[in-house]
């Protein structure tokens, strides 16, 4: 009986495995080829993009260290990044190299290890060497490295983003821009062979990339990075180039690159991009949601004018004479307590929405729905409208527009050349003469360029911050001739309001008091000296006056040759009077002693 259940259960076993297995070789079976797209799983991760092979590529080397860990990856994994934070510490670079290829292959679908490391490589790393060269070559290990990442995470937007980012931040903005561009030109690592030469710069290729992530982010999302931050990039690496190429002279590419800006960043603005509530939105859009806002406010007070009519009325008897005349003021021309009293008057003369539906609703019962339905649109607009507002002001939106505007105009790109001119004349042919008139008219330019377009001196766009750089150039060149910054001067209002470093808070407190009429308090010194100097004037007149009459009456005045004991011999005999006492002139010493013995409002009142 024991024999015969035991075998009966054998074959239970059996049967139940062959039964399994027939539906896991369907779920299971992989693909063996076009003609055979393998199991359901295999079908799934091929449509969904799972596989390996639709991430990135396939390493065996990778496949086989995840193997050989015998699912222990994990540790594997924390204690080579521990290994690979103590070689950082110890700056032995050759091993931490050597642990970020291992990294590499227990992780390769992990994004942020491929972007942290690349930033630890490009900025921490490269700054621990003096030639820029050596740091050169660590900036490209770094974006490097990213591609590598790339390569496993094929059309990833996280990785495409960070490549742009690497490429036109790091060569771009470091303090060696300037070399850095340059061997990135004839670095063959990140250009095609059939790249043009003006074109194998690091603003365009990060531009490529933007534009790359952009493409793989319609499919695949962009994940937890802003989309005013993603989708701005291409456009403004577009206008960093724009500024390089002017910064080095090349002026005949510079208008054709402010133009193209301008047209991918207004593109940028007619973009549809979704807010985090769900809300598509468009920058452009903000005066139309404007007008919108202001007609669906007209329509409610269309609804019932009987009842609004005699609000507005009355609102609009409370605004006193003063405040209709801040009202009129134009708003550049309005003191601080002007534009409050504007500020009253838009209030009374807007009353908010929901008031004007209650009282609609109110006073007519029968208008309750139509009166609610329009509150709710007005709504609905003003909210749109805050969200593209907040946006635009995180993109910076509308002075990057207005940048793109006015570099293409004839003055900014004159004073961009004069100072260009001026910083070749000083650098290259020594000439501080020749670079102060060049600086004097590039800077005179900018004071045009700053009328025209009033919206560039705010504090949060980077005009002023560039006008700051040639105001220290041209503040260099005079400081080599031994001149200091004039008092019509076209920028000192720039240099107060963008001054970050307090560079010439001397130069400017002395202007204000200049300009003010108030006396120099370095001075007073000097002042003292002047006012001595002014009171020995009549003490010496005096001198002049006794020593001429002694003269004219034959007298000889030999005092300063005198002996001490003449002196004595004089002082014990009785003196008689000279020409001058008898004349009824006082003698030198007496015309002294009048003159000391002077009243202090005399000697002031001399001074002034």
């Amino acid at each position: 009986m024991n024999e015969r259940t035991n075998l009966y259960r054998k074959l239970a076993y059996a049967v139940a495995i062959a039964v399994v297995l027939f539906p896991l070789s369907i779920l299971g079976s992989p693909s063996t080829g076009a003609k055979d797209s393998g199991g359901r799983l295999a079908e799934f991760r091929a449509n969904n993009g799972l596989a390996q092979a639709n991430l990135g590529d396939i390493d065996p080397a990778s496949e086989t260290i995840k193997l050989a860990t015998l699912g222990l990856r994990g540790v594997a994994v924390n204690a080579l990044w521990h290994k690979a934070n103590q070689y950082k510490m110890k700056e032995d670079w050759g091993n931490l190299t050597a642990t970020l290829e291992q990294l590499s292959k227990l992780q390769p679908n992990f994004i942020t290890f491929w972007k942290y490391q690349a930033w630890n490589l490009t900025y921490n790393v490269s700054v621990e060497f003096d030639d820029y060269r050596d740091r050169y070559y660590y900036v490209r290990r770094g974006i490097n490295f990213l591609k590598e990442g790339e390569a496993y995470n094929r059309d990833n937007p996280q990785i495409l983003w960070e490549l742009g980012w690497f490429i036109g931040q790091k060569i771009g903005r470091a303090d060696e821009k300037e070399q850095y561009r340059r061997l990135f030109r004839t670095d063959e690592t990140f250009h095609p062979e059939d790249r043009a030469l003006e074109d194998r710069d690091n603003w365009l290729v990060s531009k490529e990339w933007y534009e790359k992530g952009e493409r793989a982010a319609e499919s695949r999302g962009i994940g937890r990075k802003s989309p005013i931050v993603f989708y701005s990039s291409a456009p403004k690496s577009q206008m960093n180039y724009a500024e390089a190429i002017e910064t080095e002279g090349r002026f005949d590419r510079g208008l054709p690159a402010w133009r193209r800006a301008g047209e991918e960043w207004n593109n940028f603005g007619n973009l549809p991009i979704e807010h985090s509530t769900g809300t598509i939105l468009q920058l452009n859009e903000e005066e139309e949601l404007k007008e919108q806002v202001a007609e669906a406010r007209e329509e409610l007070l269309e609804i019932a004018p009987a009842v609004t009519g005699p609000l507005l009325d009355e609102l609009e008897a409370k605004i006193t004479p003063e405040q209709r005349e801040a009202y009129e003021t134009p708003i550049d021309q309005r003191s601080p307590e002007q534009y409050q009293m504007a500020m009253q008057v838009e209030q009374l003369r807007n009353p908010p929405p929901p008031e004007l539906a209650d009282l609609i609703a109110t006073e007519r019962p029968e208008l309750r729905a139509t009166a609610m339905r329009q509150l709710e649109k007005i709504q609905q607009l003003v909210d749109r409208q805050r969200k593209t507002k907040n946006y635009k002001s995180t993109a910076n939106f509308d002075y990057w527009k207005l940048r793109c505007e006015f570099e293409q105009s004839a003055d900014a790109i004159s004073a961009r050349r004069l100072c260009y001119q001026g910083r070749q004349a000083m650098v290259q042919d020594a000439d501080p003469l020749a670079a102060k008139e060049l600086y004097q008219q590039g800077l005179a330019k900018w004071r045009d360029v700053l009328d025209a377009y009033p919206e560039l001196q705010d504090v949060d766009g980077t005009t002023g911050d560039d006008i700051m750089e040639f105001v220290k150039e041209y503040s260099v060149v005079l400081d080599k001739i031994d001149e200091e910054i004039p008092d019509d001067f076209p920028l000192w209002g720039v240099i107060e309001n963008f001054d970050s470093e307090m560079d010439f808070e001397e130069e400017l407190s002395q202007h204000r008091r200049r300009m003010s009429g108030e006396a120099d308090p370095a001075a007073p010194e000097a002042a003292s000296d002047d006012s001595a100097a002014d009171e020995a004037g009549p003490a010496e007149a005096a001198l002049e006056e006794a020593t001429s009459d002694k003269a004219a009456s034959g007298e000889a005045t030999t005092d300063e040759s005198m002996t001490e004991s003449d002196a004595s011999e004089n002082e014990s005999q009785p003196k008689e009077p000279s020409a001058a006492e008898a004349d009824g002139k006082p003698s030198v010493d007496e015309a002294l002693d009048e003159v000391l013995d002077e009243p202090a409002e005399t000697a002031a009142s001399d001074e002034e």
